[in-house]
């Protein structure tokens, strides 16, 4: 384990947009804009076409990694395939977890697109990083409860999330033709929850379901954080290639954004 990642310091980059999503991140904005892009009105592209797209976002929330993110799409693929040749599905899941963040071609702000997510409507967790900062939210007293507008045992698929990549990329998921499973596009969805799968916070919203969504992405989480240790990676053609070939056995159709 690389115990340098996901070190955030107080006045840097990361610190500042953390301060603004924290700030403008309430349950208001989150049903605006999930009303905003259920339509899937933005534009059509292929798979490969979005992927292609990463390559000119770098992601300013992580403290880890500043290079393009499609190399970092190839790096956690490609550390799901070394352990794991012949699981297809999670290979994929790897290749696309971030190309949510296509939202930066349609005029979004980095703090509505990238970063750890938590839940809006209820209290804000001390296990969130940069936590203070949430002291000028809206909501930051209006459900300021642990449970908020919801139940316990709710069910984590049942909290509104932030907006950003990882909502934006499963409501996509879910309102186009593809062949990636549930399983995975759950994965994608809450992979960025770290107050969650990594401090183990939120545990009260946790129906019998959820124990195996824990596990699938603390097990999805080795590959997405760890494969950013390793700065020798090359992208070379082989790798694209064979990755081209599975996107268009799950992707055969274009996708609507």
């Amino acid at each position: 384990m690389d115990n340098t990642l996901r070190k955030y310091k107080i006045d840097t980059p990361q610190y500042f947009l953390y301060k603004e999503m924290h700030e403008k991140q309430t349950l208001e904005y989150v049903n605006s804009k999930v009303e905003q892009y259920k339509k899937l009105n933005n534009k059509v592209m292929t798979i490969h076409e979005i992927l292609y797209s990463m390559d000119n976002f770098i992601d300013p929330s992580d403290p880890d990694i500043d290079l393009p993110n499609s190399v970092h799409a190839y790096q956690t693929a490609e550390m799901i395939k070394d352990k794991y040749p012949d699981n297809y599905d999670l290979q994929i899941c790897g290749l696309i977890h971030d190309i949510g963040k296509i939202l930066f071609k349609f005029g979004e702000p980095n703090w509505s697109i990238v970063g750890d997510t938590f839940p809006v409507g209820c209290q804000f967790r001390k296990s969130i990083i940069y936590y203070d900062t949430f002291i000028n939210n809206p909501d930051f007293n209006k459900y300021n409860s642990i449970f908020g507008i919801y139940k316990e045992n709710c069910g984590i698929k049942n909290l509104k999330m932030s907006f950003g990549h990882d909502e934006y990329l499963y409501l996509v998921l879910q309102n186009n033709k593809h062949n990636l499973p549930e399983r995975y596009q759950n994965i994608i969805r809450f992979h960025s929850f770290y107050s969650w799968h990594l401090e183990n916070d939120y545990k009260y919203f946790m129906n019998e379901e959820d124990e195996e969504l824990l596990k699938d992405i603390k097990h999805f989480n080795q590959f997405d954080l760890y494969s950013k240790s390793d700065k020798d990676f090359i992208l070379t053609p082989d790798i694209i290639n064979y990755y081209s070939d599975l996107l268009n056995n799950y992707f055969p159709c274009p996708i609507k954004l």
